[in-house]
C-alpha cells in the first residue's frame, strides 16, 4: 500500500492557460510553443514553461508573462 498524499497544486490565474498556443522570444527570434505549466516565483511574478518542437519536444522554463504573445490563428 502507498500512504503518500498527493500534493494539491495551487491554481494560478494568469492571462494564458495550459494548452494555449503562443509565441515567445527564444534565441533572438519569436518561436511558437504551447503553454506546459504555470507557476509563481518568490516575488509573485507569473512564470510559464513552454513546450516547443514536435517529434522530440523540449520544455523552455521560466518565461515571464510579459514576453509571451498569443499566436494568431
Amino acid at each position: 500500500m502507498c500512504f503518500f498524499k498527493k500534493k494539491k497544486k495551487e491554481i494560478i490565474e494568469g492571462y494564458y492557460k495550459i494548452g494555449d498556443v503562443v509565441n515567445f522570444p527564444f534565441k533572438g527570434e519569436m518561436a511558437p510553443g504551447i503553454i506546459y505549466d504555470i507557476r509563481k516565483d518568490e516575488e509573485g511574478n507569473i512564470l510559464y514553461d513552454v513546450q516547443i518542437g514536435g517529434e522530440c519536444p523540449a520544455v523552455i522554463k521560466n518565461i515571464k508573462e510579459t514576453t509571451i504573445r498569443l499566436r494568431n490563428k
